[in-house]
């Protein structure tokens, strides 16, 4: 099972984690760190990634990293782990991304086959639902 690291801007990953596993069941292979406001330094939050990291990653299968968004803080720190571990970077995570990983990572081979199945699942779920609801209705 690859491990799932969840690095966001404060409670966004618990909240996150919270919901995912309401969904799908306690999780063993979820991980989180999160940036607290107080927080505003960069290396610390590297720091903080990279002591999860030494506990959990997989040197073989790596280990999945979900941000929140690119170019914050929390994508930031977590892009130079890709040079001292085995990991795959992702940003903008999102619920059906966590779902999908979850599920996904029992069976993926890597860390990289999870991030692409992880990736085509989370741009599949934005969808104007509206427009949606009003084609199917025609």
């Amino acid at each position: 099972m690859i491990k799932i690291l969840i690095v966001s801007h404060c409670g966004l990953t618990d909240e996150l984690i919270r919901t995912a596993e309401v969904i799908a069941g306690h999780q063993d292979n979820l991980y989180s760190v999160k940036k607290d406001i107080s927080d505003d330094n960069l290396v610390s939050l590297q720091e903080r990634i990279a002591n999860v990291l030494e506990e959990i990653n997989d040197k073989e299968k790596g280990t999945l990293i979900l941000t929140d968004m690119l170019g914050g803080t929390p994508c930031n720190a977590a892009l130079p782990m890709c040079k001292r571990f085995n990991v795959e970077v992702l940003t903008g995570v999102n619920l059906p991304m966590i779902i999908s990983a979850l599920f996904a990572g029992k069976t993926a081979l890597n860390a990289k086959e999870l991030a692409d199945k992880v990736l085509a699942d989370g741009q599949k779920s934005i969808v104007n639902a509206k427009q949606l609801l009003m084609a199917r209705l025609k």
